[in-house]
This record gives structure tokens, C-alpha cells and sequence, in this order.
């Protein structure tokens, strides 16, 4: 099953901002300052890779958000698999690769969920209690692109070396106050976790067991929320209005 749910994020903040405090090695992400970001769109990972002398460095890279495996044949496949079930996601063929080999945090400002009002869907904002970024697990690939499908990336900037990089969320059960938002939430983790889920020498038991450890830490109070106005619901609509409280 593909998860459905965190569909929309919040690029407000850039996380060039964390590369001195997350030892970031390498840097090839460019921020475009945005408050709607779709599936589909670009997002930050934050991965750790080894070079072909075998170094391993942290680098924070652009990936298009919805996971395309290298063996699809449709790059419209990532638009179904923008979030994953943490629960099945090592055994998941979709995502059982990833899971072993290829784990990422992607730092964003916030991100949106709806809930069932009188009046229709309320949007809310969630992002973090100290307004600074949320960090949360994700799964990241590589597809060799052929010349049809570099045309049909165009400048996406996620596709820059002729291979695309894509990324999905991990989700799980939502906890504490943001249960009353949606029954699942994206897996978060502190900033001082990040090497935790990235890092490459575990395998994916090692990295189940940490994914584990970083469920049962959870602070549901690290995360704030407020309800936002319906324009957000429409991705053409942009701007830090989206963000601001509904009075």
C-alpha cells in the first residue's frame, strides 16, 4: 500500500541555513523560497554517499519529491509515491531498496494536513515549536534518464547529471496532538538524529531498528500547529500569506 497523506509542504526556510551545524560536506541544492510545494515538486535531502575512493560525506542534494526506482518506465509513477508506510516500507518492493541502501532526512519548513470541518477541509500548518526546521526520515533513489524522458524533465533541477534523484516520506502513526489532525504523520526525528537514519553502514535491519528508536523518542510537543486559510489548497496559489494564522 502506498501512503497517502502529508501532501503538501512548506519551503519557507533554506536549509543552507544548516550546513555548518549538520556538517554538511557538499552542497548542490539551490532554495527557491516556496509555501506549496506539491508532489512532484523539488525538496531538499539530506544523504550521506561515498565517493569512488570510498569517503563518506554528508551532502544536501535537490530530489524531486515522489519516489521513481530505476527500474520504472513511467516517471508519473513517483506521483503515487510520495509517502511511505514505515511499517512495510523494508519489505514494500517500491521501496525495499531504498530502505537498505538509500536513507535521507529531508529538512522543510512545514508542512500541511486537512481535516473534515462544517464548512468542508480546515488546512493546518504544522512546523516546528522553535520555528526553525522539521527533519523528516525519507527514502531517496537514482534513475538513468534516457533522451525522451531528460526532455520530459526539462530543468528540473533534481535531474541536473542525467539521472533523477527523487525522494518519498516515511509516515507512521500520528502521536499525541497531531492525531487530531490526520491518523498519520510524517516521521520526524531531532537534528541531532540525522546521522542516525542516514547512516550508510547500516543494513535494513539495523535500519529498522533504528527507525524504531526514533519512533518511540518522538516528542509530539517539538511540533506546533494553526489552522491556515483554503487558499493553500490550491497548488498554483504562493506566497508567505499561506503560512499566517487564520484570524
Amino acid at each position: 500500500m502506498i501512503e497517502r497523506m502529508c501532501g503538501r509542504i512548506n519551503m519557507g526556510l533554506d536549509p543552507a541555513d544548516l550546513v555548518g551545524e549538520l556538517d554538511i560536506e557538499h552542497s548542490s541544492y539551490v532554495h527557491r523560497e516556496r509555501y506549496n510545494v506539491p508532489p512532484g515538486g523539488t525538496l531538499p535531502i539530506l544523504v550521506e554517499r561515498a565517493d569512488a575512493n570510498g569517503v563518506v560525506s554528508r551532502r544536501l542534494e535537490s530530489a524531486r519529491w515522489g519516489l521513481v526506482p530505476g527500474w520504472a518506465k513511467d516517471l508519473k509513477l513517483g506521483y503515487r509515491a510520495f509517502n511511505a508506510r514505515s511499517e512495510t516500507a523494508r519489505t514494500k518492493p517500491m521501496f525495499r531498496s531504498a530502505f537498505t541502501r538509500q536513507r535521507a532526512v529531508v529538512p522543510v519548513h512545514a508542512y500541511y494536513e486537512w481535516v473534515p470541518g462544517p464548512a468542508g477541509k480546515e488546512p493546518w500548518m504544522m512546523h516546528s515549536a522553535a520555528h526553525d526546521h522539521l527533519f523528516m526520515a525519507g527514502l531517496f533513489e537514482f534513475k538513468r534518464l534516457s533522451d525522451a524522458e531528460l526532455a520530459e524533465v526539462g530543468d528540473d533541477p533534481a535531474a541536473a547529471s542525467g539521472w533523477l534523484v527523487s525522494a518519498t516520506i516515511l509516515t507512521a502513526e500520528a502521536q499525541g496532538h497531531l492525531s487530531d489532525v490526520h491518523e498519520r504523520m510524517p516521521v520526524m526525528l531531532p537534528v541531532g538524529s540525522v546521522g542516525e537514519w542516514t547512516d550508510p553502514s547500516l543494513d535494513g535491519e539495523g535500519a529498522e531498528a533504528a527507525l524504531q528508536r526514533l519512533l518511540a523518542s518522538f516528542d509530539p510537543g517539538s511540533v506546533s500547529r494553526h489552522r491556515v486559510g483554503t487558499a493553500v489548497g490550491n497548488v498554483r496559489n504562493e506566497g508567505p500569506e499561506l503560512a499566517l494564522p487564520l484570524q
